[in-house]
């Protein structure tokens, strides 16, 4: 050996402790960052929560207006004869709104309420609108 490589292994073992090869990662190294992954899920899913919540919301809203107009003008033209009566403080579920479908005013689909499906739309004579039953 030479001198310079005797020099480096006695500087490398002067603590009396051999250097071994790190292959990969310790198990404390790997929980931090799934700890560290677990509190940014933490912090970020309520926030996608209330996000997806709102738009529903929005969703909603927009989706009355258009039952709204469509109910309006089938009232007015009343293809066949029909007309959809409107209550104040009646809610309206898509097989009562189902005339629009036949006269092709819009699909099924589109009488869906997206907050609650298992519910409809109420209609308020004050407004003369709908807005989806809470």
């Amino acid at each position: 050996m030479t001198n310079a490589q005797t020099t480096i292994e006695k500087q490398n073992n002067s603590s009396g402790l051999k250097r071994l090869k790190r292959r990969g990662f310790t198990l404390i190294e790997i929980l931090i960052v799934v700890v560290i992954l677990g509190v940014l899920a933490a912090l970020v899913i309520p926030g996608v929560v209330g996000a997806l919540t709102d738009a529903n919301t929005s969703a909603a809203s927009a989706r009355a207006s258009q039952i709204t107009t469509m109910v309006t003008r089938f009232n007015q033209f009343k293809p066949g004869g029909v007309s959809i009566t409107l209550t104040d403080g009646t809610s309206y579920t898509p097989t009562t709104l189902a005339p629009l479908v036949t006269a092709n005013y819009c699909a099924a689909a589109d009488l869906a309420n997206q907050v609650n499906s298992a519910k409809g739309w109420t209609w308020t004579a004050s407004t003369s609108k709908f807005t989806p039953t809470p």
